[in-house]
């Protein structure tokens, strides 16, 4: 009790905090690209098409949302891919966003949620001032959210680098945060090593830099959604399986991704739930047990996957070919994951358990995923 009400007044002094930060225009407002510089765009935008059974599911989940900006049942646009061109700019390292003149960039946030709620935003880092006015810049690095989170790592952020390998043809710095994880500077590293042009340069997170030449790549997902196009896809699960030396040859497995370890959002009845799985020849894991490596090497020989909502079913990503049952609390359900499915090709079933508690920890109905194992593997192992 004491906690919780500690918590309350916590929220309450930071929101009084940052209401008399506003009143002094501290600050900083933000404003839209709107034709500023040169736009090269690499593919145009297109409409995707879902099922009646896909659109039941992203209604639901932008209802537990109070149908925010997620709601992609009323249509989910693929945007052009596109490279800007800009003149003059301000660089925050901290968040990889941008600056004209006073006001925040939002293309170079993602969205006006994710760049209101950012570093960028409202954060009192020391940045030490820099100028770089010679020589073409560009970054890839999204928010604080990427520092270690392979779902903002690989959904948000490394697919611009796409962008780049397929746009760029002249010299340019890439700008990257020295204290990146080993497997983020990794697989960068690995999908630029062919394009000699684009030099990584890790530098700290407290630079505020004047760039005279800067290079946008716009995100390819948008807020809330996994889905990439095929063709960045393709290239994204290549160059991460070979980066790893992931092995091609061993034979398929079945697992289950078990969040008993975690903080929040776990399965109150896993217990239930494992003899029932087990009989189905699946493998219970704990993704914290295993190297990045073997994680990887874990996804790309499922031939099925079951798994609560978590940031852990990025690794879809990385499975060859999967067969796919994401467990969602009933109080907030996520579509990311069921759009980066769509994306690659793989048969995806939300499950929906009760509301969840405080930590979004829930029980999941047994019986409906004992329905969905009789009908996809008849023969128990």
């Amino acid at each position: 009790m004491a906690i919780r009400f500690i918590a309350v007044l916590k929220r309450k002094l930071n929101s009084a905090f940052y209401v008399a930060l506003r009143l002094v225009n501290y600050y900083p407002y933000y404003t839209y690209l709107q034709g500023r510089g040169q736009k090269i765009n690499l593919t145009p935008e297109y409409e995707l098409e879902f099922t009646e059974q896909e659109r039941v599911f992203l209604k639901t989940c932008a209802a537990s949302y109070n149908y925010f900006e997620s709601d992609y049942a009323l249509g989910h646009r693929q945007k052009e891919l596109s490279l800007y061109k800009l003149k003059d700019v301000t660089y925050l390292s901290n968040t990889g966003v941008i600056k004209m003149g006073d006001k925040l960039i939002v293309e170079s946030g993602l969205s006006v949620d994710r760049l209101t709620r950012s570093k960028a935003f409202r954060d009192f880092t020391v940045m030490l001032p820099h100028s770089y006015k010679s020589g073409i810049y560009t970054t890839i690095q999204h928010s604080h959210w990427a520092d270690n989170n392979i779902s903002l790592w690989f959904i948000d952020s490394l697919p611009r680098a796409y962008i780049l390998a397929k746009t760029v043809k002249e010299p340019v710095t890439l700008l990257m945060w020295k204290g990146a994880a080993a497997y983020q500077k990794q697989t960068l590293e690995y999908l630029l090593k062919d394009h000699r042009h684009i030099t990584i340069k890790y530098i700290s997170k407290h630079h505020r830099i004047k760039i005279t030449n800067f290079y946008l790549p716009s995100f390819i997902t948008a807020s809330f959604s996994g889905y990439m196009p095929p063709d960045v896809s393709a290239w994204l699960r290549e160059g991460v399986w070979n980066s790893f030396n992931i092995i091609r040859t061993n034979p398929k497995h079945r697992i289950y991704v078990s969040r008993s370890k975690a903080r929040f959002r776990r399965v109150v009845n896993e217990q239930e739930l494992i003899p029932v799985l087990e009989k189905y020849g699946f493998k219970i894991i704990w993704s914290e047990d295993y190297s990045y490596k073997d994680q990887l090497q874990l996804f790309y020989d499922a031939e099925a996957i079951v798994s609560p909502h978590g940031a852990g079913l990025t690794n879809l990503l990385f499975a060859e070919n999967s067969k796919v049952v994401e467990l969602h609390p009933a109080k907030i359900i996520k579509g990311r994951y069921m759009l980066l499915c769509k994306g690659i090709g793989f048969e995806y079933t939300p499950i929906i358990g009760s509301p969840g508690d405080d930590i979004e920890d829930f029980v999941v109905p047994v019986a409906e995923l004992e329905n969905w194992l009789q009908s996809t593997f008849p023969f128990k192992l």
